[in-house]
């Protein structure tokens, strides 16, 4: 587990920097002098995923000498199969938001995940989609009067 940390801490602050220094001046403007910047908060996540996981390298680190405690197999069968499901589920809703209907495709993603979650109350599986949708409709159609596609 020390040295998952270890490498998943180094990747994550190369991927911090890499965005710090790169991605988000290239792909954000700046504002205009007297505007909050749209760089803000893409730069403030970033500085606080470095900032963690310098503090996961850090406790890794410092942990090198402890005996590990995990067994051998860190993913057990059910969950790369879980793993699995949910990974098909996201790739439906991507096929039918890509085909064009973003309804489909959420009520793809939140009544196929309910079910892989292992709901089956038919009250739930209905009412839930259909709420989540409507209020996103209405956040978006009617609160801040734009279109999500």
């Amino acid at each position: 587990m020390k040295k998952a940390d270890l490498i998943s801490g180094m990747v994550l602050a190369v991927f911090g920097l890499l965005m710090l220094a790169f991605v988000i001046p290239m792909q954000i403007e700046e504002a205009p002098a007297g505007y909050v910047s749209p760089r803000l908060v893409p730069n403030l996540a970033m500085i606080v995923i470095v900032g963690l996981s310098g503090l996961l390298i850090v406790k890794s680190l410092r942990q090198a000498d402890a005996p590990s405690l995990l067994p051998v197999v860190v993913f057990s069968r059910s969950e790369m199969i879980a793993l699995l499901k949910v990974s098909a589920v996201f790739a439906v809703a991507l096929v039918l938001f890509w085909l064009g209907t973003p309804l489909g495709s959420g009520l793809a993603l939140i009544a196929g995940t309910l079910l892989l979650l292992g709901e089956h109350r038919p009250l739930i599986l209905v009412l839930m989609p259909a709420g989540l949708l409507l209020a996103t409709w209405v956040l978006f159609y009617k609160v801040l009067g734009t279109a999500i596609v």
